[in-house]
This record gives C-alpha cells, sequence and structure tokens, in this order.
C-alpha cells in the first residue's frame, strides 16, 4: 500500500514539476507554423501558379488525404518505428544509442519523429544540452498536438535540399506529382532525402537509384514490406522532373494573398489561349514599334475575371514585359465616346437618327480635330459614333454641363480620375487623361448590364449590388449603335471575324498612336484589348494606318471572342418605343423630313440653343439648308443666335499664305468670307488700316494682299465683330 501511495505521490510530483518547467519554459508553437508558398488556382481548380514563401522558401502543406498509409509504414520503418506508441522520446532508442556511442561502435540516433520536429523549430547545434531540451519539449509537443498533426508538422518542416521544405513540396518539385500518387520507389526515395539533405536531393549524375534502394533494402530486412512489392520498387528507376515553378498569371499573381491555396476566377484553358492571341499579334506589331500589350475578359453576370495577361512576354526585359498592362494608365483614346451618347440619349439631346453636326469647334482656345484631319458635315447621331468623328462628341459633352463624361466617370469611381473637371477640360472625351484597361473594361461591362456598373473582382466572392449609373434603354441603343457599325477596314482580318458572334465594340487610338485599344462586350463577356509601350514611346509614325485601334487590336478581340463561343444579344428594355421625329436641321413651322426612330419612353427630344453654334449656323447657310438668319425671328432660340460674333470662315486665323512672286497680282488674291447672325445682312471688312469694305454675309470676295503680317476684321450691322491675323509670302 505504502508503494502505491509513493508512486502515485512521485506520478503528482513529476505532472507538477512538468506543468511548472512548461508555464517557465513554454512551448513556442509559432514555430511550427512557417510562412508557407502561394498556390494559386484557377475556378476549376487546375494550378496555375505558385509563388516562394515570403522568406524564401517552396513549402507546400501536406494534406492529410495525401499521408497514404504506403508513406507512414516507410517513414515510421525509416524514423521511428514506435512513433505511434511514445510519448514523444523512445527511451529504449536512446539507451541503444547510448550504449552503442560509448562503445564508439556506429553512431545511431535516438531521434524520434516529435524530436526531429522540435529541431526544426530551432535548427540549434546538435549538442547533450540542447538533446535534453529537445526531449522535454518532445513531451510538450505531444501534449499539445495529436499524433496526425505532429506527423504533419514532421511531413511540413523537413528539409529537402536547397530551398525545398515539405515532403509535398519535394514531391511537386522532383517529380511534379501529389503525394497521393507517388509510387513506393518515390517515397523511398524522398523520405531517405532528409538524412542529409543537400547530398541526397536530386542533382546531375548523382545515383539516386542507391539512395531509394538503401532504404528499401532495411525496410524489407524489416519485414516491412512484401517481396513483390520490394522487387518492383527496386527495379523502379528514379527519374525526376524539375522544371520551372508554373506561373500561368505572373500579374495577377501580385495582388494575391501570401500563403496558403487561392482560389481565383480565371478559367485556366483561357487564360492560356488569350496569352499566345495577345503574343501572336504583339509579334506582329513589333514592325511599328509596338512591344507592350494586355488583354482581360470579364464575365459580365458575376463581374468575375475570366482571363488576365499583362503583357505579350513577361520574361521581355528589353520591353518591360515585367509591367502590367491592364493596371498601367493609359490613354482610352474614343473608347469614351459611348459614355457621352448615352447621357445625351437619356437627356433628349440626340436620338440615334438625330443630327448633329461635325464642324471645326473652337472651345476656349481648344480646337478638336477628327483622326481624318476632315470634317463630315452633318451626320445622324448613329453615324457620328460609328465613325467616331471626334467633334460631335466633344459638342455633347459640352451641351450635357453637369451631366458629362466627367460625371459619369466620378459616379463610377474611376480612381486614375483624380482633379477637377476643368483640369481635363473637353480633351476628356477623346482620351487627355489615363485609365488602366481593367477600369475601360468595367464601364463596358456596365452598357452590357443594362447601366448597372460593378468592379470586376477575381477572386470568387459573393455578387453584390451594383451602381445604377445609365439607363437600361440607353445603355441598349448604345450597344446595337456599336454592334451594327460598318467597317469595310475589316477586309484584311475577315478569318478573325468571320465565325465571331454580334459583338459591341469600340476602338480607341491615342495621338501618335501611342495606345490603341478595343473593347466589346455581349450579354456575357467583356473583352479589353490594348496594345502600346510601356516605356510611353510612339509608334512609327510611317505606319500610324496600320497601328490602330480598328487594325492592331480588333483581331485580338475578335479572336478571344471566338474562343467564349457562342453568344446571345441583349433583349429590348421596355421604355423604348418608335416613333417619327423631325430631322430638320432648325424646325420651322412644318416638318419636311421625318423619318422613324427609338425614343426612350418619358425623354422629350430637344435641340439646346447653343447646339447651333455659329460654326453650325453658318454651315446650314452656306448648304442652303435655311435661307438666312431673317428667317429663324420666329425661333424661340433666335435672339440668342443674334448674340454671336461674326464667323471668318476664311482665311484661317494665325495661317500663312504662300504663293508664287512670278504669278501676276491677280492670281495671288486672298478670299474672304465671313457669317453674320444679324436679320441685316451686311457686313463690314476691316483690312489693316484700309476703308471699310462691305459686303453680305456669306459673300465671297478677294483681295491681293502684300506680303506682310495683316489684321482682318469683320463687323456686322450691331456692331459685334471678329479679328484674326494671318501672313502672306510670296517665294
Amino acid at each position: 500500500m505504502k508503494t502505491i501511495k509513493k508512486t502515485i505521490a512521485l506520478l503528482l510530483f513529476l505532472c507538477l514539476l512538468s506543468l511548472v518547467f512548461n508555464f517557465l519554459y513554454p512551448l513556442d508553437r509559432e514555430r511550427l507554423h512557417k510562412p508557407q508558398s502561394t498556390l494559386i488556382y484557377d475556378r476549376h481548380h487546375q494550378l496555375l501558379s505558385i509563388k516562394l514563401s515570403s522568406d524564401g522558401y517552396l513549402r507546400i502543406p501536406i494534406q492529410q488525404a495525401e499521408i497514404t498509409p504506403t508513406l507512414k509504414q516507410i517513414l515510421y520503418a525509416y524514423e521511428d518505428q514506435y512513433f505511434e506508441q511514445h510519448w514523444g522520446v523512445n527511451p529504449l532508442s536512446i539507451l541503444r544509442a547510448l550504449w552503442s556511442n560509448l562503445r564508439h561502435q556506429q553512431r545511431i540516433g535516438a531521434s524520434t519523429l516529435s524530436m526531429q520536429v522540435i529541431r526544426m523549430m530551432h535548427h540549434k547545434p546538435r549538442t547533450l544540452r540542447q538533446k535534453i531540451i529537445e526531449i522535454f519539449q518532445a513531451f510538450q509537443l505531444e501534449w499539445y498536438y495529436s499524433k496526425a498533426e505532429i506527423l504533419s508538422f514532421y511531413l511540413n518542416n523537413t528539409p529537402y535540399g536547397g530551398n525545398v521544405e515539405g515532403f509535398a513540396s519535394a514531391s511537386f518539385r522532383y517529380f511534379n506529382l501529389p503525394p497521393s500518387s507517388l509510387s513506393v520507389a518515390q517515397i523511398a526515395y524522398l523520405v531517405s532525402i532528409p538524412k542529409n539533405p543537400n547530398h541526397n536531393r536530386p542533382k546531375k549524375g548523382r545515383d539516386l537509384n542507391h539512395i531509394k534502394n538503401r532504404l528499401l533494402d532495411r525496410i524489407y530486412a524489416l519485414k516491412l514490406i512484401d517481396t513483390p512489392t520490394y522487387h518492383i520498387a527496386k527495379a523502379e528507376p528514379i527519374n525526376t522532373q524539375i522544371t520551372p515553378l508554373p506561373n500561368k498569371i505572373p500579374h495577377l499573381g501580385v495582388y494575391c494573398q501570401q500563403g496558403g491555396a487561392v482560389t481565383t476566377t480565371i478559367d485556366g484553358v483561357l487564360q492560356e489561349q488569350v496569352s499566345q492571341l495577345l503574343y501572336r499579334q504583339s509579334q506582329k506589331l513589333h514592325a511599328f514599334g509596338i512591344y507592350n500589350g494586355a488583354a482581360i475578359v470579364i464575365d459580365n453576370q458575376r463581374m468575375q475575371i475570366r482571363a488576365y495577361v499583362g503583357s505579350p512576354d513577361f520574361t521581355d526585359k528589353q520591353h518591360g514585359g515585367e509591367n502590367d498592362g491592364i493596371t498601367a494608365l493609359v490613354s482610352p483614346g474614343s473608347t469614351m465616346k459611348p459614355f457621352v451618347y448615352a447621357k445625351a440619349l437619356e437627356e433628349g439631346i440626340i436620338t440615334p437618327l438625330k443630327s448633329v453636326y461635325d464642324l471645326p469647334l473652337f472651345i476656349e482656345g481648344y480646337k478638336p480635330t477628327n483622326y481624318s484631319k476632315t470634317y463630315q458635315g452633318e451626320v445622324t447621331a448613329t453615324q457620328a459614333l460609328q465613325r467616331s468623328l471626334n467633334i460631335p462628341a466633344v459638342e455633347l459633352d459640352r451641351l450635357l454641363q453637369n451631366n458629362s463624361l466627367y460625371s459619369l466617370l466620378k459616379s463610377c469611381d474611376i480612381p486614375s480620375l483624380n482633379h477637377p473637371k476643368s483640369y481635363y477640360g473637353s480633351a476628356l472625351v477623346l482620351g487627355g487623361w489615363g485609365v488602366s484597361l481593367r477600369h475601360n473594361a468595367e464601364l463596358f461591362a456596365m452598357l452590357a448590364n443594362g447601366g448597372v456598373f460593378h468592379p470586376s473582382g477575381y477572386l470568387p466572392l459573393p455578387h453584390t449590388k451594383g451602381k445604377p449609373i445609365l439607363s437600361p434603354q440607353s445603355s441598349y441603343l448604345i450597344s446595337n449603335i456599336l454592334a451594327n457599325a460598318p467597317r469595310p477596314e475589316f477586309s484584311s482580318s475577315w478569318e478573325f471575324i468571320r465565325n465571331i458572334p454580334k459583338v459591341a465594340f469600340k476602338t480607341g487610338t491615342s495621338a501618335h498612336a501611342k495606345d490603341i485599344l478595343t473593347l466589346g462586350y455581349t450579354p456575357e463577356y467583356t473583352v479589353g484589348v490594348w496594345y502600346g509601350n510601356v516605356s510611353g514611346k510612339q509608334s512609327h509614325a510611317a505606319h500610324q494606318h496600320y497601328a490602330t485601334g480598328l487594325v492592331g487590336a480588333s483581331p485580338t478581340l475578335f479572336g478571344i471572342f471566338g474562343l467564349l463561343g457562342k453568344q446571345s444579344w441583349f433583349s429590348q428594355p421596355t421604355g423604348i418605343e418608335r416613333e417619327s421625329i423631325c430631322q430638320d436641321p432648325i424646325e420651322l413651322g412644318t416638318c419636311q423630313q421625318r423619318v422613324q426612330d427609338q425614343l426612350i419612353q418619358g425623354v422629350t427630344p430637344h435641340t439646346p440653343c447653343s447646339a447651333m453654334r455659329a460654326e453650325v449656323l453658318s454651315y446650314l447657310l452656306k448648304t442652303h439648308a435655311i435661307t438666312s438668319i431673317a428667317s429663324l425671328k420666329q425661333h424661340p432660340c433666335y435672339p440668342q443666335w443674334r448674340t454671336y460674333k461674326p464667323l471668318i470662315s476664311n482665311p484661317i486665323n494665325n495661317k500663312t499664305y504662300t504663293y508664287n512672286q512670278q504669278l501676276p497680282k491677280a492670281l495671288k488674291k486672298t478670299m474672304l468670307q465671313c457669317y453674320s447672325f444679324e436679320s441685316n445682312t451686311t457686313l463690314y471688312w476691316l483690312i489693316d488700316n484700309e476703308p471699310p469694305l462691305p459686303a453680305q454675309s456669306g459673300e465671297k470676295l478677294y483681295r491681293y494682299l502684300s506680303p506682310s503680317s495683316h489684321r482682318i476684321t469683320c463687323l456686322d450691322e450691331g456692331a459685334k465683330r471678329k479679328t484674326i491675323t494671318i501672313n502672306i509670302e510670296e517665294l
């Protein structure tokens, strides 16, 4: 009885002592959880990319399902046969090792798997003192964790040479296989490596089969594997497959969280196909001095990114291939115009078939011009958008006032729009600012989603409610306009478009073709494509006709839609009706020309007085669309139009006119033409200090002007004047 009491007392004392030591020297369990590598998967759980841990190691955690009975059997036989029975320390192994070492025989270890886990936590020299600490901490480890957890710690922290740590990491790095797919021979080889990691890891000329066979011989001698398995494993050669770590989304991978598994919304197959398309087209554009590009594909319904290719060649260091073209700020060119037209439809300033005017425009010193350097006069709003005319877009944005493009972009929280409206001026409409391809694509996805804006994402998060920016009706009308544009330039790209579905798309080309883009969408997907140079260098001027969004970027966009397969088209929303509208430039009395058009219910079409600016009125007079300014007296806008200064259509302000000095003066006359907006059409030309020269509004006069600088003024009957300066040279 006394013996039992003493034993119990001793055990209680030892327990108390253990608790005290555990309190005084707690196990630093944080060391068991080292930084992990990042494994990035696509939406179908196919591996896209592996990034090293924050401290530069390949650490892929093993899953419980991957710890097979065969792996346990081989590992226990080689490292710790009684792992499942002891409490962290195997006394018999310690005694056996001590006896062998004292007799100076072969040095053998006595560390259990638990003790090895402790050693891997600290990496300290193997002294007697450190061995005692390991024994104590092994007990602590067993106190806190189950055998399955300790086994996982061992398999995840074991060194496998170089910067490879963990059994799953070695399995992937050396065999490109998950642990559950390894053969007995492969498991035997990997289990052998940690004894001497840098010596046993795969290297050229090293006999890996000898390392594997040595372990197999040992466990076979212990009768832990049967004879057939032993012979099959012995005969199987070890062939490692060490390849670069997968990196299929090098740009997007930067934004993924550090450590652990990340499942993205990327479609791995589509990602690879888009990468190839972008690369092939980029190679063609090298001839025009364009070396970078990017493409993004967005699933409109979920606003999830399906493909994210930031450059044609990530390894192209010469041309900055590591830069992300999807987040880089580039000029959107003309791709902002559809949003101006959508707002103008909602305000009733235009209807699809309403006339707008492509004529010279001057706004506080800013004079926009078309890409073709020509003007097309009177066109419908549909034609103006389809032909991507600059003047009507700038004019409509001016007429929208507080509901302009700037306000729309601010409502969408576009981050690069970080200055007041006055900073951008009217150039905002024509791409005079920087926006990323991703944000640009999100704006087009808004049109696809009936005017509801929602940011895109690359993680499968719950879809949240978006922000209504445009109406479903204006979005639908704009989509049809963009999809039905005649594109004669596509004759050279027929191979890309002959089998594609109906797509609404808009191209953009910045000044000097530094940036060329195409944005397109269907109900299902939005695609954005950009080509340019991240260095900001412009393309070769001689080839700018080819380096445009239409010719350069559109083939890639259509190729991507070809990959996406069959698409649907938008159903017409309620709230759109067909009505007869008057197409007269200025409606006076009975309408002379009516046409059936699509109108948004509840929106009354109207033409602001300021839309009929001086250049437009003079154009209408010139083309005889109106007979005279006096004929407009009954129009509500007449009092405003009368305030316009005379418009000198010829000569052009600040221009130099050059003549051959050998010609007679009669052939060197300069044409003078001015339009007055007074009901009395008489006006007066004041040339330098000469006497006034009377004329009629729109009348062409021809005067010889001597070689020098001349100040020319047109004065109307209301005492309003317009003055210009020109230079005459004779060579």
